[in-house]
């Protein structure tokens, strides 16, 4: 809890700068980076960083800074207050100049998705009509705009635009804002990539779609409306997780410039660095929370420095403040918006699955890294994944080099045990409601019917070589997995009460009952043994232990009387089955127990 009255609340999060100023929270001054991009002087500046590193906050930053306003009555806004103390003022002249010159066309793609077109289509009216709000006092003060001209204005302004015009707002709008104010313009666009990404996305889970083609079509021409020299334009800055080159989203744009994760700057202005995280720390008498934080929330290198993921690192600071323990520190990633590109990983390729598998254990991987990448890479090069990950924030590049056709390579891995939960919560959904759900277990089934437990063992040993190596290998993992297999055709009991005691799994199918005790030698107790015998084959040991288990199982299934009590309780099983079942990693043995009913 906050022990000092007189600190500064940490509020929750907002994208808005002036709510946030206003509100009067914690502030980690970022506005050195309207400085930067002045000095820059490129006219047009893609900026990107994995999704939820505060570009947003920064895209209505500068809005506040750069926007030419006015206020119902007529009057021009005055934003300078909010930019008292910061940074920002002390750049000279030939920044400050900048400051409440131009009117600012700010719109976001973030909900400009869907699996139809006409939905994205839809969804660009509605982030063109929310852009429209803040000029709206311009217009109404203003008769400099034709009847027909202020028509489409107010199809802009109710969302009614048709697709021609929708294309073209830009281009328009930015005229229109000129004609009133006789000002250049600001466009601030944001999220300016997920359309193209779920676009792609769909496409590959839905073969012979073109949502991908048409929404790369609609908005490439919609930016090129507003950033192809255009005379109207002071500066352009178009944020997104990485920077599509091949798309032709940018076609026709002088040469924009770049601030990608490989940026030398001056100063990280998105992420957080080791020393702000730890000013945050002790300015609320948390510091000793830092080894929990770092292992969580950093293992970014961003242009050579360390950086922590902000959106997650303040949710959990403000948890911590509020007094929520060790709650706080959680994983914020899932909360926000989908994971469907690590989705999309797990679920269509083998080799990535497991390569994915072995980074989350921190092993490093080496892989091709390309800097001009297209969504269209996903289909035609596998391998391109890798480059979407590294620049969405879903992995880290610890070394990267130049391999013998001079192409970048890298070793990367998890950066951090945030992103480590992401991944685990979607390998888990592979596992359990695609790989298990599509499992035929019939030939599983007739083999437990018959007593093969050769062919039993097999089946379930060839589910086991498809899973990764993540999931924890106990008694709960292949219970639930053999829980999962059964009950596609099976009904299945699960730790109910027979008898004298609770068993594992009881299956009733056809006029059988199958009734399966199992038990399992975990990766702890195989790694024990083996220090206690490094003389001992490893698979020997595994025979020992599976055996000992094996005998453990098959004696509770007999002292409890499973097999009577499954006759008595359940009219549908004329014959049961029992099987001493182990496991040790993706191993499976299994016996069969004959007990006199």
């Amino acid at each position: 809890m906050v022990q000092d009255k007189k600190l500064i609340p940490f509020r929750a999060q907002s994208e808005s700068f002036k709510v946030f100023k206003d509100e009067g929270g914690y502030y980690v001054d970022k506005t050195g980076f309207i400085r930067y991009l002045i000095e820059r002087g490129d006219k047009i500046c893609v900026v990107t960083r994995p999704r939820r590193f505060g570009k947003t906050l920064m895209l209505r930053t500068l809005q506040t800074f750069f926007e030419y306003v006015i206020d119902d009555d007529g009057n021009p806004v005055d934003n300078r207050g909010y930019f008292e103390g910061l940074k920002v003022m002390d750049a000279g002249e030939d920044v400050l100049k900048e400051m409440g010159q131009y009117p600012v066309i700010s719109l976001s793609f973030k909900d400009v998705s869907g699996g139809r077109y006409e939905e994205i289509v839809e969804q660009l009216r509605e982030a063109v009509c929310q852009s429209t709000k803040v000029h709206r006092s311009l217009f109404r003060h203003s008769d400099r705009i034709g009847e027909t001209e202020r028509g489409i204005l107010q199809s802009y302004q109710e969302g009614s635009a048709s697709e021609e015009h929708l294309r073209n707002f830009l281009s328009k709008y930015m005229q229109w804002l000129k004609d009133v104010t006789g000002r250049q313009c600001v466009i601030l666009l944001d999220e300016y990539d997920v359309p193209l990404q779920q676009a792609a996305i769909y496409d590959n889970r839905h073969p012979g779609t073109d949502l991908f083609e048409k929404t790369v079509r609609l908005v490439g021409k919609f930016i090129s409306a507003g950033f192809k020299s255009n005379d109207n334009l002071a500066y352009g800055i178009i944020s997104g997780c990485m920077r599509v080159a091949k798309e032709s989203i940018f076609t026709g744009m002088n040469n924009p410039g770049v601030v990608d994760v490989t940026t030398k700057l001056p100063d990280e202005y998105l992420g957080f660095t080791e020393a702000e995280v730890m000013q945050m720390l002790r300015y609320y008498h948390i510091e000793d929370k830092y080894p929990e934080i770092e292992r969580w929330y950093d293992g970014y290198n961003f242009g050579g420095r360390k950086v922590f993921n902000p959106w997650s690192l303040l949710n959990a600071i403000r948890g911590l403040v509020n007094g929520e323990g060790e709650d706080a520190i959680q994983a914020y990633w899932v909360m926000t918006s989908g994971n469907d590109i690590i989705d999309d990983v797990i679920e269509r390729n083998t080799q990535h699955r497991e390569l994915l598998a072995k980074m989350m254990l921190d092993e490093t991987v080496k892989v091709k890294i390309y800097k001009n990448i297209s969504y269209r890479d996903l289909k035609v090069n596998p391998d391109a994944i890798w480059s979407f990950l590294l620049y969405t924030g879903y992995l880290k590049a610890l070394h990267v080099s130049k391999d013998e056709d001079d192409l970048l390579e890298a070793d990367v891995t998890v950066p951090n045990t945030e992103i480590k939960t992401v991944m685990r919560s979607s390998l888990r959904h592979w596992w359990k409601d695609i790989k298990l759900a599509r499992y035929d277990v019939h030939t599983l089934i007739r083999a437990l019917i018959s007593g093969d437990t050769a062919t039993a063992e097999r089946e379930i040993k060839l589910v086991l070589t498809d899973s990764t190596s993540v999931f924890d290998y106990n008694e709960v993992f292949y219970h639930g997995m053999l829980v999962g297999l059964l009950g596609n055709t099976a009904i299945v009991r699960s730790n109910d009460e027979y008898g004298e005691g609770r068993q594992d799994i009881v299956a009733l199918t056809e006029d059988t009952g199958i009734i399966l005790e199992v038990k399992c030698v975990t990766p702890k107790m195989l790694d024990q043994e083996k220090k206690s015998q490094p003389d001992i084959d490893e698979d020997d040991i595994i025979d020992v232990l599976c055996d000992s288990k094996l005998a453990e199982a098959e004696k509770q299934i007999i002292d409890r009387k499973y097999v009577r009590s499954v006759l008595r309780e359940e009219p549908i099983a004329r014959t049961v089955k029992a099987y001493a079942v182990c496991f040790c990693r993706k191993w499976c043995v299994m016996r069969e127990v004959v007990v006199k009913s």
